[in-house]
Formats: structure tokens, sequence, C-alpha cells
């Protein structure tokens, strides 16, 4: 493997300002993640506050000994009793066969960062991946694309969830999904690798009992060696370690409110877009009814919290009840995850996608509210794995690979499609106008005869110059047909590169290509010398 650095800038104004230096840094962010001194200040302010500790580690030994997990993971969770340690964490939803892309990117970030650091810092620097197994969107998690005879086309788990249900409590339907991952390795193609990793891929789906269960043992699978611990916000164990802190966010649930709309009044001078959707009443907790998260709201009037459409009314002092006695039955939203990620972990830094960036840039004013700072938020590794065949093709049409990426090929298959059919479609054109003329002196003379063949001759009209356009599109797929080895590249790039428009990370999963290059594929890129310097990686595989 080979790592090339280039620089893509981010399609989001914030973002591209944040890693630029572009903004003031301060107004939107407690930590300046360009300075060089800003872990050990980081590491500094952690050493003044206190953690559960030991409750975290019992709780996390417990939930990492569930699968096949690796010693070095339990090693590095035993390691969080020593008070100096830290963590790098961040997390993503459990995609069925870990989702795209860029969900191994963030795993692979965490680990590099946190190697990097403890080597720095000489502490203890553990790994963490936050599986947000809370969250109830069931059609985010639930598919992979494929690239089929039909060209590249979502293909979703043959099983129908409506309900608002935690990720972690919906029950994996085996018999479908076993059949379906086949399927999807089909499209892969057969290698030496195929049949062992359908092999393990079903032990794991038989030792599941939900969604969440499967992606733990293929995450323990892919990174267990480099100690990566596992923590699945949708545990109910994991909410008796939250208590304290649900009963703070709802006391203090009025403040958070007013923070993020504080901040985002900020946002709006800068001009720079929201991405939180916050109401007046909001309260920023879930609560669970019939197995369905249901969104609180605070009705200030009657000083009670009640879901919508009223389908559950609780005053206060019952909501702290059910915080300290059934934990389990609320979970976090998008403005109080960050903030009990970082009331339950000491965390050296956040390791975030481009999306959340732009949001964490809202809850500014929240971390204070609760005492603490909001952590250094570090941009994940952006990365795009180019194949040799593809990156031969690049060269071949003559266009370079930062051009692939920021829509030079796009240009550049347009121009090589025009210049194809140029020839053709002007004599075609030519063609049409001239019918057109002689056509015309037709009508004009007919019209002079009956103007009730007004109709029948535009539509007459029509007819022969859609004649010439079904022969123009007959001779350019002639000619496309001739070219196709040539077209075919083009292709080629777009659906490695870009499919569907989109960045790689955002389309394919990681067992296309673990498929075609082996499992210790993952193990290479956790070792390639990989910086943090807002650089674009291309991975030349």
């Amino acid at each position: 493997m080979e790592v090339v650095d280039l620089f893509i800038p981010s399609s989001n104004q914030l973002v591209n300002d944040y890693l630029s230096k572009k903004m003031s840094l301060h107004t939107f962010f407690d930590y300046d993640i360009h300075s060089p001194i800003v872990y050990e200040v980081r590491k500094e302010d952690l050493a003044k506050r206190k953690f559960e500790r030991e409750n975290l580690v019992t709780h996390l030994l417990s939930y990492n000994k569930r699968f096949n997990y690796h010693e070095n993971t339990i090693h590095n969770i035993q390691r969080l009793l020593d008070p100096s340690s830290v963590v790098v964490i961040g997390g993503q939803q459990a995609g069925v066969l870990t989702g795209p892309l860029y969900s191994i990117h963030k795993i692979i970030s965490i680990i590099k960062l946190a190697k990097e650091q403890e080597n720095k810092l000489n502490i203890p620097v553990i790994p963490v991946f936050w599986i947000a197994g809370e969250d109830h969107d069931f059609a985010e998690i639930n598919h992979v694309f494929v690239n089929g005879k039909n060209g590249i086309r979502k293909k979703a788990v043959p099983q129908y969830h409506v309900k608002k249900t935690m990720v972690s409590s919906i029950s994996i339907e085996k018999d479908g999904i076993t059949e379906w991952i086949k399927e999807v390795f089909e499209t892969y193609g057969e290698t030496n690798h195929t049949n062992e990793l359908l092999e393990r891929l079903t032990t794991y789906l038989e030792n599941s009992e939900t969604y969440v269960d499967f992606f733990v043992q293929i995450i323990n699978d892919l990174f267990g060696e480099q100690g990566l611990v596992l923590v699945d916000s949708g545990s109910k164990e994991l909410r008796h370690l939250e208590k304290a802190h649900f009963h703070e966010i709802i006391e203090k649930n009025r403040r958070i409110y007013e923070s993020v709309l504080q901040q985002q009044e900020v946002l709006s001078k800068y001009q720079y877009q929201k991405t939180i959707e916050i109401s007046e009443n909001s309260a920023n907790l879930f609560y669970h009814v019939n197995g369905e998260r249901v969104l609180l709201e605070y009705n200030h009037k009657d000083d009670v919290f009640n879901g919508k459409n009223n389908a559950c009314i609780i005053c206060k002092e019952e909501l702290i009840e059910i915080a300290a006695n059934k934990p389990e039955y609320l979970s976090n939203n998008v403005v109080t995850r960050p903030l009990m990620q970082e009331l339950l972990f000491p965390t050296l830094a956040f390791i975030s996608g481009p999306g959340e960036i732009a949001y964490w840039a809202e809850l500014k004013g929240v971390f204070p509210t609760f005492g603490i700072n909001m952590p250094p938020v570090v941009p994940r590794l952006n990365i795009t794995l180019v194949e040799r065949s593809i990156e031969a093709n690049i060269k071949e049409i003559g266009i370079t690979l930062k051009g692939s990426l920021t829509g030079e090929l796009v240009i550049a298959k347009e121009k090589w499609l025009e210049k194809q059919t140029a020839n053709v479609d002007e004599l075609i054109m030519e063609a049409k106008q001239e019918v057109e003329i002689i056509h015309k002196n037709i009508r004009r003379t007919a019209l002079e005869i009956d103007k009730g063949l007004s109709e029948l001759l535009v539509k007459n009209a029509e007819n022969i110059q859609s004649q010439f356009d079904y022969l123009k599109n007959t001779i350019n797929k002639r000619i496309l047909h001739q070219n196709e080895v040539e077209l075919r590249k083009y292709n080629r790039i777009e659906s490695s590169l870009v499919p569907l428009g989109s960045p790689q990370e955002r389309i394919w999963n990681v067992f296309y290509y673990i498929n075609k290059y082996g499992p210790n594929m993952i193990k290479e890129l956790t070792t390639l010398p990989l910086e943090f310097n807002n650089k674009h990686k291309i991975i030349k595989l």
C-alpha cells in the first residue's frame, strides 16, 4: 500500500474555516486543534476532573467480553483504572456489515490518534468506539450499496421495521440475512477469501440477537488486535452509569436549550448554517414507550414533560425518579449524546466526521453549563481507496487523481462523449433544419386548402423530427459500443471513486475490498503512516 496526501476542501464552509484556521476557533470550540500543545493542555484539564472509572471499567469488561473479544481490548479497558489514562473516542451507527466505509475510517482514525498521543504524552490513551445503538432510524443502517448488472443500487436487508425502536433492541431475522449476505458477496465476485469470510459472518450472525451484536463481532474481528474498546449507547447497563447525569440534564434542560439557541445566533452572525433543529419546548431526551423512543418536550405552563401527541405525560419529579430507578427508559438526543459521552469518559479527543464538526460548533455553550469543556474536536481521516487498475485507467484518460475526486472526471467524460458523437449530432441537426424548412412550406399550402389540418400537420412535423432523434440516438449508441473499452474506463473510475456522485466512503462497504484483498488489509491500513494534517488520504491498494 502507498499513501498520497491531497488537499481537497470540504463542501461545508464552517468545516473549511475550522481546518484552515480562518475562523475565531474559540468562538465555536474550547481547544485549538492546530496548537502543538493542545493535547498537553487537554491532559492537564482532565487531571482536574473525577470520573467513575471503576464502574465504567466493570461495565466495559462485561460488555466487551460478550463476544469474540481480543485480550488487547481487555488490557486496554483495565488501563482505564489508571487515573492518568484518557481516551480517544468517536462513534457511528451499527450499520449492517459495518455500513459505509466512513465508519471504518473513523475507527482507524481513533486507533491512530490514540497510539500517536500515547507515545507523545507517556500516559495510557485508549481507543474507544461509541456505537450509536440508541438511535432508532433502522432505514439508515439496514442496507449496503452493490454494483450489479443494472448499475449501483441500494440493497436492504429483507426485514421490515417501522417502529422507532433502538437499534440495540431490534431482533435480527437470521434466515433472511444469511441469504442477503450471500447475495451481496455475489456482486463482489468469488475470490480466495470469499468462503472464509462467509463462514465467519455466518458464525457471527448465529451468535447475534440484534444488529448491534452482529456489528460488534465484525468490528472485534477487524480491530480487536488493535485493542479497540466498544461501548453501546443503547445498553441498559450503561444507562445505570448515566443516572446522575440524566438527573442533571433534566434539571438544566432550559439552560441547555438557551445555550444552544445562543450559540446558533453566533453561527448566524458569522453566516454559518445551523444543523440542529431545536424547538423552544425541547427537553433533549427521549422516553421509551411501548418499545418506541418518544422525543420529550417541556411544557412550561404545566411544568410537565410530554411526548408528541401526548404519547406520555410526566411531571418533573416523576422523570427524575425514572432517571434514578429506571434509567433504561431514557436516552439522549443529538444535543445530550455528546455531553453524556464527555461526562462518562476522560476524553482526550473526539474524532468527528464533517457533519459532526458543524453541529458540535453549536454545542459550545452546553458543556460549561455542566462545568466542563468541550473536548478537542478532531476531524477523522478522509480516505479514498484506489485500486491499481483504477489508477491505470485514470492515467490512460489523462486526468489526475485529485481531478477524478473533484469534478474533472465528469467534465472529461462529457467532453469525450461530445467528441465521439459530434459529427453525427451536427449532421442530424442540419437535416432537421432542412426538413423543417420543407415541411413548413407543406404546412402553409395545406392550411390554405383546409385549416382543419392544423393539428395533423403539427403532429406530422413532430413525428418526422422524432425520427431524426431516434436515428441520432441509434447511431450514437453504435459509436459508443464501438468505443466501449474507452467508455468503460470512465465508468469504472466513476463507480469506484465517486459512485452516484458521492464520495466513495459514503457508498461502498469495506467487505468489497476485504473480499478482494484479504482480511489482513485492515491490519495493513492501521499500520500506514497516516498523518492528521487535514489532507485527504489516497491509499493505493
